[in-house]
């Protein structure tokens, strides 16, 4: 596949996103689909929030596109494609009901473990886990719950920034980016037609979805893009043979991951559930320092877009002077978040004391 083939694909996903947004926003406010302001939200009026049909929709539109032009696709993926569409049936649809019922955490959970379960028994796995600067390590029958936790970390990790109007969409571009370079260089068929049909979504999602959003993607848009994605950080370093595979959905995701590890620690550590929302996330603590919505935002894509040139340097320089930049890259970030968060514990405290 060409630059050529990847601008069809991404035009296909965009043109049908971008039909059915308009007609989406009008049936949300003729029934009542709509995310309403409220204790953790951002927004103040009510906003269509089934954007997440568009985005699937554009999606595997794409996809369809793509197996039909190029058979590459089924070549290389064969009849696993069966089970990951059946796995992302399963998540838009816990999605979709979530965004117009609100399930319990539980029970979305227990569904994405029955995607994740879909798509192990058909060959999407994780056997070995490499750990930097000590080598690979066969799982065994660790296979299966690791494979399922690092599906529902990064499942959830879209869903997790999905917090700031475009924010997911913008990161989730970013993060497809990084994987499509390095998917052209390897001839990696599927990590290519599914980052460009990701990118190619959530591009003209944004037209719509960026400050003041018109319409909100919901948990069936960033639980979608999630899964996606999980399905790609495992399947990418399976196709390629390299060690430094490994390690690019890792670094193209490193925002979303990082926040989901964030949040994670430090809900379990302050005695919270970890499922439950709050306004504790480093968007949150941003804004409350004085930053505008845009600058946050382009914050946050910034930070993306160092991570994505991480993903890529892996294949061009030494790896361990790559990592070793990147270590101290995190340590100034996990610094940075600190920080905010004091200021913003001082900040509340002073406004108890007055």
């Amino acid at each position: 596949m060409n630059w050529i083939d990847c601008l069809k694909i991404f035009g296909v996903a965009g043109v049908v996103t971008v039909i059915l947004i308009p007609a989406i926003c009008r049936i949300c406010f003729r029934f009542g689909f709509l995310d309403l302001p409220g204790e953790h939200k951002r927004h103040r009026f009510p906003t269509p929030n089934l954007g997440g049909v568009a985005i699937f929709a554009g999606f595997w539109a794409a996809i369809i596109f793509a197996f039909y032009h190029y058979p590459a696709i089924g070549d290389e993926l064969g009849p696993v494609l069966y089970f990951v569409i059946a796995g992302a049936v399963i998540v838009f649809m816990i999605g979709i009901i979530d965004d117009l019922t609100e399930l319990s955490a539980p029970i979305k959970l227990a569904g994405q473990i029955i995607a994740g379960i879909i798509v192990y028994t058909g060959g999407i796995q994780i056997s070995t886990l490499f750990i930097p600067l000590y080598g690979p390590i066969e799982l065994g029958y660790l296979s299966l719950p690791v494979t399922l936790l690092w599906f529902l970390g990064v499942m959830n990790s879209i869903n997790l920034i999905d917090g700031l109007d475009g924010l997911a969409a913008g990161v989730a571009a970013i993060a497809a980016l990084a994987i499509l370079f390095v998917g052209v260089a390897f001839e990696l068929v599927t990590a290519i037609v599914f980052s460009t049909a990701i990118i190619g979504t959530c591009v003209t999602f944004l037209y719509y979805n960026h400050y003041p959003a018109k319409i909100f993607m919901g948990d069936s848009g960033s639980l979608f893009l999630g899964y996606i994605f999980a399905i790609i950080s495992i399947v990418f370093p399976i196709k390629s043979y390299t060690t430094a595979a490994v390690f690019v959905p890792l670094l193209a995701l490193g925002v979303p991951i990082i926040e989901t590890t964030v949040s994670f620690i430090r809900r379990v550590a302050t005695g919270h559930k970890f499922y439950e929302a709050d306004n504790r996330h480093l968007f949150h603590y941003l804004g409350a320092l004085g930053l505008s919505k845009a600058k946050v935002l382009w914050t946050f894509y910034l930070v993306s877009a160092v991570f994505a040139v991480f993903s890529g340097a892996m294949f061009i320089f030494d790896k361990r002077i790559v990592m070793a930049i990147l270590a101290i890259f995190m340590v100034v970030i996990f610094g940075i978040l600190f920080r905010f968060r004091l200021a913003r514990s001082n900040n509340s405290m002073e406004d108890e004391n007055k």
